[in-house]
């Protein structure tokens, strides 16, 4: 390891008691998020076709490499003036916040996009 384990640290990673794998959607929820639970659950999740997930504020993609069914007029609306907690992750749901933002706020907004495929 990098940095010697704290003392009285946990030698193995526990879950939330009712944590599901692959189920969660904001992994700052979880109660030990590490590099190898963080990547787990991405795995896990890129498995199931599920490529959007929150990390706090930041929404992570795992690019697919197919076409997945979750673009569209419809999914545009299941995510319009919605708070961020009341659907799945999604891009969408990052600009329908940005637009909204901008005239509640009344400053401009920005969101990063980062990455390679």
């Amino acid at each position: 390891p990098l940095w010697p384990k704290p003392q009285g640290a946990m030698e193995t990673y526990q879950p939330m008691e009712d944590f599901v794998s692959g189920e969660v959607d904001d992994l700052a929820t979880l109660t030990n998020l590490t590099a190898d639970v963080l990547l787990s659950e991405l795995k896990i999740r890129y498995n199931n076709d599920v490529i959007y997930t929150y990390v706090s504020d930041i929404l992570v993609a795992v690019n697919p490499f197919k076409w997945l069914p979750i673009y569209g007029e419809d999914q545009i609306l299941k995510y319009k003036k919605k708070k961020r907690a009341e659907e799945s992750p999604h891009i969408y749901a990052i600009a329908d916040a940005c637009y909204h933002n901008l005239f509640d706020m009344k400053k401009n907004q920005c969101a990063v996009i980062s990455g390679e495929s």
